[in-house]
């Protein structure tokens, strides 16, 4: 039985190490990193930012009555909302940068990013 590696050149090797290197590179900057530092908060026109690295609970008042966002260990989980499917409520942390969770019912989204410079500052309304 033949190896399967034994017809490669030196080139060859050459192409699948430099692929593989651009992978992992890309994957790194892409997933790789710290946290981002921030999460914004959104409901109809009201947009708020909090930074992720402090623990607190906060209650968002939508159309159909108050989300409840938990930010801990950061990342952050919609933990209770008013309403009837609570797919919000099931779904994963958001937790890097373009993470993002909804409460559609409720028209409250949650997103990560990585611009919060930090300071004083509990929150900031744009």
């Amino acid at each position: 039985m033949k190896p399967i590696f034994s017809g490669l050149k030196p080139a060859d090797v050459a192409i699948i190490v430099a692929s593989a290197l651009a992978f992992v590179l890309s994957a790194m900057a892409i997933y790789g990193g710290p946290a981002p530092a921030s999460l914004v908060v959104s409901s109809g026109t009201d947009e708020w930012i909090y930074p992720l690295s402090e623990a607190r609970t906060i209650e968002v008042q939508g159309p159909i009555g108050i989300t409840v966002i938990q930010i801990k260990d950061g990342q952050a989980n919609i933990i209770a909302s008013p309403c009837t499917n609570q797919t919000c409520v099931a779904s994963a942390a958001v937790a890097h940068k373009g993470d993002w969770s909804a409460c559609l019912p409720n028209g409250i989204f949650i997103r990560a990013e990585s611009d919060y410079k930090d300071s004083d500052v509990d929150a900031v309304v744009r």
